[in-house]
């Protein structure tokens, strides 16, 4: 017997795919319009998305800071445009990102969250930290409750959100997107979305190798965040970009994988990395003179030209150190003073997991940072911040298809624009696809019956006892990408393993006992699709990039930026991939 699948039917004027930080402020944001906006998000608003379990820290131009260093937001984005993406960026969405999120920084005030403190020095009672730049421009602040708060504030606004609904096909009409199709991961139902504007924003894609600790689920990136929104992109004609730049494992806190960082972002100014016999392999940092603040100017040409000498002689990698037998190494607090320690228990409280994190060590471990230090061991390979992968977009956040946007980490082209991406990109893609629902009278009417095919495949999983179960299929793919896209690539293992993803590909029928596994089948497509830009992408670009992305092709060992300083893009067409170079402008 077939399955009997309801379908619901939803119409709104501007949907938002994913209720993470940008999909919130999305949907905050177009409120303000007088439409009508639904959330549809894979889990619950309230913990959802990279910053589910919270955020420490935001960079920004800030004004009232920076000027009275003679620090300009043009300073801010050579920094971030050297120094961190080495001129591999979008720098208009990079300016715009930089320019607007002290003003989002204050918008979250007003939602209830705390970014003063009577403790310090600083205008404005804030707490600044170095994070990226040259100069100290990250906000530290109470983000534990963020997500908490930000749902709040959706609602009272009159935001519908329809959480437990994964989005798994977008719907367009004449080159314009006209809605999308969801199923839901606890009822088993089919969500037939009608609107008139679409902000696609569900994150970066995750899951795609096995974690370093064989526990399934211990990522640093959330489990839920599978690349689905680059998935329904691809299938609807979309170029994809940086899919190649799958990163090797980085180092961090052992066993339990955490958005610490070091020395900076949540773990300063005391943290060190030291090595087994002491010796200092990362230094900690300072925080800032204040009391020197206007006092003199800062040379911030200078200034950067000092981090990128230092960086062009920067020690190997914690895993070549490693080979040359410098390890075990340590995340080391214990020279830090009672202050400074109290100060990173506080960031990393407000920081993802952080919280459960502390909670473990001091409860169970009867870990003390002033006199204990944490190993430092390899975590799993990602498609992180520093790859940048996703959308291709306008300068107003627009894809091809007219009224569908994009936000946050579904970008490509920022690498490490991260909350500050989410918040910035989330509120003005917001505005601009209530703009543009504004414009018509009514949905565009999607052709066919998209609904009745989904409700064929859905059933197809519901209705197979001899189908897959998700997980044979998920370790295949991970077992996959680990050997041929890894560490090390070439063009022979690549082509390979395109041949045998395809194998999995036909082979992959999936069974699904409830509608949580129903979810988790739909999630491994979303991974097998990324999984093959991840191939696709790293067999077509033809040269080896190791900073800041550590790509590397042993048949092109050297990197190439007479023909390969440019954005990779994908794009599915007639069951295959089209590969072609976008100028970095």
């Amino acid at each position: 017997m077939k399955t009997n699948i309801e379908v619901v039917p939803i119409e709104t004027d501007v949907l938002v795919i994913g209720g993470g930080l940008a999909g919130c402020m999305a949907a905050i944001k177009a409120r303000e319009y007088d439409v009508r906006v639904t959330v549809a998000e894979k889990a619950n608003t309230l913990a959802s998305g990279c910053a589910g379990t919270g955020v420490d820290h935001s960079w920004a131009y800030i004004p009232p800071i920076h000027e009275k260093m003679g620090w300009t937001i043009d300073d801010l984005v050579e920094d971030h445009c050297q120094m961190i993406a080495r001129g591999f960026i979008r720098r208009d969405l990079l300016y715009m990102v930089a320019r607007e999120n002290y003003d989002r920084m204050l918008d979250l005030e007003k939602f209830g969250i705390n970014i003063r403190f009577d403790d310090s020095k600083i205008p404005g009672r804030f707490r600044i930290v170095y994070q990226f730049h040259s100069m100290p421009s990250s906000f530290n602040f109470d983000g534990r409750d963020l997500k908490l708060k930000l749902t709040r504030e959706a609602r009272k606004r009159g935001v519908s959100i329809v959480n437990r609904v994964m989005v798994v096909r977008l719907l367009t009409a004449g080159g314009r997107v006209a809605g999308a199709l969801g199923v839901g991961t606890s009822d088993g139902k089919i969500y037939s979305f009608k609107a008139r504007a679409v902000v696609l924003s569900t994150g970066r894609a995750n899951r795609l190798t096995r974690g370093v600790t064989g526990v399934w689920g211990n990522h640093r990136i959330p489990v839920n965040e599978t690349g689905d929104g680059r998935a329904m992109a691809l299938r609807a004609g979309l170029p994809i970009i940086n899919m190649e730049f799958y990163s090797p494992a980085n180092y961090s806190i052992g066993n339990f994988e955490l958005n610490l960082g070091s020395p900076r972002n949540t773990v300063q100014p005391a943290a060190a990395v030291t090595a087994g016999d002491g010796e200092v392999v990362v230094p900690r940092t300072r925080f800032y003179d204040w009391d020197n603040l206007g006092r003199e100017k800062i040379n911030a040409r200078r200034n950067r030209e000092k981090a990128l000498a230092a960086r062009g002689n920067a020690r190997p990698s914690y895993a070549q150190l490693t080979r040359e037998g410098k390890g075990p190494f340590y995340l080391d607090l214990t020279g830090g003073t009672e202050e400074e320690i109290k100060y990173i228990e506080w960031s990393i409280h407000n920081e993802g997991k952080g919280s459960l994190f502390l909670e473990y060590l001091k409860k169970q471990e009867g870990f003390d940072f002033r006199k204990d230090k944490l190993e430092w061991l390899p975590n799993s390979s990602e498609i992180a911040g520093t790859a940048a992968s996703g959308l291709v977009v306008d300068g107003n956040l627009e894809t091809e298809v007219k009224g569908l946007f994009g936000a946050g980490d579904e970008v490509g082209g920022v690498p490490w624009a991260g909350a500050p991406g989410a918040f910035t990109m989330g509120w003005h893609a917001g505005e601009l696809a209530a703009r543009e629902a504004k414009k018509l009278t009514a949905p565009p009417e999607a052709g066919g019956a998209p609904a009745e095919s989904l409700k064929e495949q859905v059933s197809g999983m519901l209705d197979n006892p001899d189908g897959l179960h998700w997980r044979e299929v998920e370790i295949a793919v991970q077992n996959l990408i680990d050997y041929y896209a890894g560490d090390v690539r070439s063009g022979p293992l690549l082509s390979r393993g395109v041949e045998r993803l395809r194998e999995i590909e036909k082979k992959a029928v999936f069974r699904a006992e409830n509608a949580h596994e129903l979810m988790r089948c739909l999630e491994v497509r979303s991974i097998m699709d990324n999984a093959a830009m991840v191939l696709t992408g790293s067999l077509n670009r033809q040269e080896s990039r190791r900073a800041p992305f550590a790509f590397n092709r042993v048949d092109f060992p050297e990197q190439d930026d007479k023909n390969w300083l440019a954005f990779l893009a994908l794009r599915l067409k007639d069951g295959g991939f089209t590969a072609s170079k976008l100028p970095i402008k």
